[in-house]
C-alpha cells in the first residue's frame, strides 16, 4: 500500500483539506527532520533523516495538488485512476472537449477569447472538484468509479489549462 500522506501530516484523510494548515504542518515537521540538523550525527541518523525529509515533501506536493491528493485518496482506497492503459473517457466530457479545442484554434489570435475559455473551463474543473469532494469526502464508498472519473476529467483539464495560459502568453 501506498504512504499515507494525511497520516505523514496528522490530517484527516478528506479532499477538502486546509492548504494552510498542511504547509504549517509540514514546515513543523521538516524543520525537525532537515538533513542539516542530523549532519554531524550517524549514518542511520542522517539517512533516516532524509528518506523523512523526502516524505514530506514528496506528501506536500501530493497534497497539495487537488488532482494528485484525490489520486492518493483513491490508492489509499485501492482504487487507481489507470491513466496509463485506461484510455475509455465519458463521451460527452470528449465532445465538450473537442469543442473547446476548436475554440481555441479559432480563437488563439484574440486574447479576449482565449481569456473567456480560461474562464469556462476554470468552471467546469471546479464543478468537477466540489462532485469529487462530495464523494470522497462522504464517508461512503458507493460510487468512487466516479470519483475515480472525475480525478482522470481534471487530469485532462489541467492540460487544456495549460495549453490556454501558453496561447494567452503567445497572443500577447
Amino acid at each position: 500500500m501506498a504512504r499515507n500522506y494525511f497520516e505523514l501530516f496528522e490530517l484527516p484523510a478528506r479532499f477538502n483539506i486546509d492548504l494552510k494548515e498542511l504547509a504549517a504542518r509540514h514546515r513543523e515537521r521538516i524543520r525537525v527532520w532537515h538533513p542539516d540538523r542530523y549532519a554531524q550525527g550517524s549514518s542511520e541518523e542522517r539517512r533516516r533523516a532524509v528518506a523523512v525529509s523526502a516524505d514530506l515533501n514528496d506528501g506536500l506536493k501530493v497534497l497539495r495538488d487537488p488532482v494528485s491528493r484525490a489520486r492518493h485518496l483513491l490508492s489509499l482506497r485501492g482504487i487507481s485512476t489507470d491513466e496509463d492503459t485506461d484510455t475509455s473517457m465519458d463521451a460527452d466530457f470528449l465532445m465538450e472537449q473537442m469543442a473547446w479545442r476548436e475554440r481555441l484554434e479559432e480563437g488563439a489570435a484574440r486574447p479576449e477569447e482565449v481569456t473567456a475559455l480560461i474562464a469556462l473551463v476554470a468552471q467546469s474543473r471546479d464543478a468537477k472538484e466540489s462532485e469529487l469532494a462530495g464523494l470522497l469526502d462522504s464517508g461512503q464508498t458507493t460510487d468512487l468509479d466516479r470519483a475515480r472519473e472525475l480525478v482522470r476529467e481534471l487530469q485532462f483539464l489541467e492540460r487544456f489549462t495549460r495549453e490556454l495560459d501558453c496561447a494567452v502568453t503567445e497572443a500577447l
